[in-house]
Parts: C-alpha cells; sequence; structure tokens
C-alpha cells in the first residue's frame, strides 16, 4: 500500500483509485504497508496514533517494519533516482531552479513492495515505474 491511496480515502479523491482498494479488500487480498506509511498518513490524523490505527484496522492494513532486503531495494532506487537528477540553472541569473523532488519515504515504499509484495496498490506511478520497473501494479495502477 502506497500512502497516497489512503489520503484519498480520506479526502474522497481519485474515486478510480479508491475502488481499487475496495475491489481488493472485496478480494480478500492481504493489504500491507511498510511503518514509513504510519508516518505518512498520521499528520491526517493530527498526529492521533490510535485514530489511525484504527482507520488502518478498519481497512484491513497491516503495518509492518522495513527490513534489511527492503531497504536495499529502496537504496538502489534512491541512488538511480539520485544520478539521474538534472542540474537545471536559470540562463538568466545562474541560480539553480528548483525541479520536482521525490523523498526517500517513496523508495522506502517502492523497496518494500519489491522485496515482499506482489504488487503496489498506488497512485504516484512515475516513480515506481522508473525506479522499480520489476514492480506489478494492483489491478494495472501502473499502467
Amino acid at each position: 500500500m502506497d500512502t497516497t491511496i489512503l489520503i484519498d480515502v480520506l479526502k474522497d479523491e481519485f474515486r478510480p483509485y479508491q475502488e481499487k482498494l475496495y475491489e481488493a479488500l472485496s478480494q480478500r487480498e492481504q493489504l500491507v504497508a511498510p511503518a514509513v506509511v504510519f508516518g505518512e498518513l498520521l499528520p491526517q490524523f493530527k498526529g492521533n496514533e490510535k485514530e489511525a490505527g484504527e482507520f488502518l484496522s478498519d481497512h484491513r492494513i497491516a503495518i509492518e517494519p522495513l527490513d534489511v532486503a527492503s531497504v536495499s531495494s529502496a537504496s538502489k532506487g534512491w541512488l538511480k533516482y539520485l544520478s539521474r537528477r538534472e542540474k537545471i540553472v536559470c540562463p538568466n541569473c545562474g541560480q539553480a531552479l528548483p525541479q520536482r523532488m521525490h523523498f526517500l519515504s517513496d523508495f522506502y515504499i517502492g523497496g518494500y513492495a519489491s522485496a515482499r509484495c506482489d504488487a503496489i496498490l498506488t497512485r504516484d506511478r512515475g516513480i515506481y515505474k522508473k525506479y522499480f520497473p520489476d514492480l506489478e501494479g494492483y489491478a494495472g495502477c501502473l499502467r
């Protein structure tokens, strides 16, 4: 599980992706997420761990710690990302311009899914397709 889908449920946005979650639940899929997802989700509950835990429990999503295989897979993707990042400079003043940045947590989620899961349920296709090309998307969510 990626955090994006859970936030979509909470905010009632991106209904097609919410439906993929509910499809997985109806199929009795085993839904798991690395602990970093809990950390990313917690601000949606204003830090209330009990409420966040109840939400995850209600959606039958287990939170698991990151293991060495997951972190190793994440690190490979992160290194690839760091090596590909372009330095963009303003042609007028020479200052570095901001660019889209990913966070290490995105790579932990991808690494966890690569090492431990059959597929990932996410709305954020780009990062997982680019840096975890062997990772399958649940219900075609990486197409």
